[in-house]
């Protein structure tokens, strides 16, 4: 519950520029769409504190895929989770 507390407030990303990246194409729940760059060893974890930052006090999910699948194991790189270059869409709960 600590981590989810954490995640839900939010957290930029901090790519480190000698690192490997990758670039997202997300879909925030509100219709919006951006662009995520990440380090490839940056955790889903990561990546959900990053998108609660741009859009604060929302609880949510993220899918990718096709059919979209709820995007779990919170502690694996977006490398391992398959998700370099992918498109991301954030859910409300």
């Amino acid at each position: 519950a600590a981590a989810a507390a954490a995640a839900s407030e939010g957290s930029p990303l901090v790519v480190v520029e000698d690192s490997p990246t990758t670039t997202l194409q997300v879909r925030l729940g509100g219709g919006a769409r951006t662009t995520v760059r990440a380090n490839k060893s940056h955790t889903l974890e990561a990546l959900h504190a990053h998108i609660a930052s741009l859009t604060p006090g929302v609880a949510f999910s993220l899918r990718a895929g096709f059919p979209p699948k709820r995007l779990g194991e919170l502690g694996r790189t977006l490398e391992e989770a398959g998700l370099l270059n992918e498109a991301i869409t954030q859910s409300k709960e």
